[in-house]
């Protein structure tokens, strides 16, 4: 007993619990779990800081860059608050560069100082986003609490971006037009352009090459247009009056702000897609499933023309979404019913504009591969095509007219005068500077028609490359048992990628919005998925130099678009080779082939 006695005192001493009470050594812990994990949010929230930094700059220059300058001025006098927030950010960028503003603010500025800043802003927003990609696809920030980081910061950018001064592209102000076109005028809106409404304020809002261009949209935006403009028609004779008699069209901008709002809303529904889709692909992998939500949430070209710019090419994404959603809605294979509504939505995405039908080829195809008997195909192919037709029929019906097509006919045929970011034109330039024009009695011509031997040649290596997807998904799809949404993924993302690369001779980087919505249900690990997230990063900085430079831009700036992103499968090829492992960065852990069941993909690797 007497020996016992120094082992219970130690023990007293070194443990005085009473018995089922909690460690004390757990309290440290949970403060070091606790530290831990606000850091790396923290460190998350850096990355969003980075970016929001970017969209000030962009914010602030817009002032000056804007496209509508009617817009703008109406903008900043009737809301002091922003117009006071605009001028303590001019001064900071004065202070930054000196020469970005003149005293008083009312000055001519240096174009070079402004587009290289609206450059810096874009590049210092690119760096943000794919440091959150790589901070979360390593796994040292996909911690409890890193989506809501991830949210609040979306929600951040897009109301910095909805409130934005200036606009850098009309678009909009056309979409107003149409719309009025159709619904105050009661005319249609593909035979009657905008210039045909001299009286019309908005004309002077809408750059001077669209004001003998009627509507090339579809029939299902169209619809949409004749619906704003009546929920809005109360704002159309809105004005005020400053103090100098100025008039503003207070009305006019009021209706811009309405379809910024609708495509904010639109933007949010496309960001719950894609969180529900990914979590059908990506089920069994939610470190995976949150850097390819960041990959499409935190996009600055997603934002900049969606929230910011409001392009309709937002609307178009969320429809192939929805076509997605039939193919992924339960674990086992689609059933006839499932494939048509999928390719309906598809459908009437290209009814928005004609471009996303191609999407529908590779829906179609391995399909029909899978229907059993030609009979089958013709009944559920067929019906399903007579329904898009109808649904097409219908939305027309108020513009039916032989001329109403004209303007949708000549786009898709290439018959066009316009071309910018065309990286095939360099090519014909060069080649025109070798020949020689003299010989010839129209130069004129001639350049045209060296041009034009480009758009023949890019359209039939564009119809080989079709001819061999359609091949290779037909092919793929003899095994039943091999689910089809990744492999169309896939062909549909890359058929884009050539057409707005080879095909496409006017180019603008929000046409970027349609493979990137597709490569993000395939993950961040995927090698597609890095190229397209390039061509958003290249083109944004890009194409707004050529933009605001014109044809003082060298052509050949437009390989600085068009290579870079195809240099990373070399840079991942050539590093395997020399080292037998990824390079960090562009072949991460994900993308390690882990073959697992993933509803909506069958065996899928991460």
């Amino acid at each position: 007993m007497i020996a016992s006695r120094p082992s219970e005192s130690a023990a007293s001493v070194a443990d005085p619990r009473t018995p089922g009470e909690a460690p004390r050594s757990g309290a440290p812990q949970f403060a070091l779990k606790l530290l831990s994990l606000s850091l790396r949010l923290a460190l998350l929230a850096a990355a969003g800081v980075v970016m929001q930094i970017g969209w000030l700059g962009v914010w602030t220059l817009s002032y000056r860059l804007t496209h509508g300058n009617d817009f703008t001025f109406t903008y900043l006098m009737t809301q002091p608050a922003v117009w006071n927030k605009l001028m303590d950010l001019l001064v900071l960028g004065n202070t930054l560069a000196p020469g970005f503003e003149q005293a008083g603010f009312q000055g001519p500025v240096s174009l070079d100082i402004v587009v290289n800043s609206l450059v810096m802003a874009f590049i210092v927003a690119g760096l943000g986003y794919l440091a959150a990609i790589l901070l979360i696809d390593s796994g040292f920030v996909a911690v409890r609490g890193a989506l809501a980081v991830v949210l609040i910061f979306e929600l951040v950018f897009q109301v910095t971006l909805f409130i934005t001064p200036g606009l850098f592209t009309t678009d909009i102000f056309s979409y107003v037009m149409y719309g009025r076109i159709s619904a105050e005028y009661n005319l249609n809106p593909y035979i009657y352009p905008p210039n045909y409404f001299p009286g019309n304020p908005l004309l002077g809002w809408i750059h001077p090459i669209w004001h003998d261009q009627p509507s090339v949209y579809g029939p299902l935006w169209t619809g949409i247009g004749w619906l704003m403009a009546r929920a809005t028609a109360s704002l159309t004779d809105v004005v005020t009056t400053l103090d100098d008699g100025t008039v503003l069209n207070v009305g006019l901008m009021d209706q811009v702000f309405a379809y910024k709002l609708l495509m904010n809303a639109v933007q949010v529904v496309n960001l719950a897609l894609v969180w529900w889709l990914l979590g059908r692909v990506l089920k069994t992998k939610p470190r995976a499933r949150l850097a390819a939500f960041v990959v499409f949430a935190w996009n600055p070209m997603m934002l900049f023309d969606a929230a910011g710019n409001a392009h309709n090419d937002a609307l178009m994404v969320t429809l192939l979404l929805l076509g997605i959603v039939p193919l992924v809605w339960s674990s086992t294979q689609p059933s006839n019913i499932r494939w048509s509504v999928g390719t309906v939505f598809v459908g009437l995405s290209a009814l928005i504009k004609y471009t996303t039908g191609l999407v529908g080829l590779f829906y179609v195809v391995p399909w029909a591969r899978r229907l059993p008997t030609w009979r089958a195909r013709i009944a559920w192919i067929g019906g399903t095509g007579a329904i898009i037709a109808l649904v097409t029929y219908v939305l027309f019906i108020p513009w039916l007219d032989p001329r109403a097509f004209e303007p949708m006919l000549v786009a898709a045929s290439g018959k066009v005068w316009m071309f910018t970011n065309w990286a095939p034109d360099l090519i014909a330039l060069t080649v025109d500077r070798y020949l020689d024009p003299s010989t010839v009695d129209d130069p004129t011509a001639f350049h045209e028609g060296v041009r034009t031997w480009a758009k023949v040649i890019t359209r039939l290596i564009f119809a080989i490359y079709l001819a061999w997807e359609v091949v290779r998904l037909w092919r793929l799809a003899g095994d039943r048992d091999r689910s089809m949404l990744q492999p169309i993924l896939e062909t549909s993302a890359r058929a884009f990628s050539v057409l707005i690369l080879v095909v496409l001779t006017w180019v603008l980087e929000w046409y970027w919005m349609w493979p990137l919505a597709l490569v993000t249900l395939l993950g961040w690990g995927r090698m597609l998925t890095k190229v397209i997230v390039g061509y958003t990063l290249t083109s944004l900085p890009v194409f707004y130099v050529h933009h605001y430079w014109s044809t003082n831009m060298p052509g050949v700036l437009v390989l600085a678009y068009a290579l870079p992103p195809l240099a990373l499968p070399l840079v991942d090829w050539g590093w395997r080779r020399l080292f037998g492992k990824p390079p960090m960065g562009i072949s991460s852990p994900s993308s390690v082939s882990t073959t697992s069941y993933v509803p909506g993909l069958g065996a899928a690797s991460e």
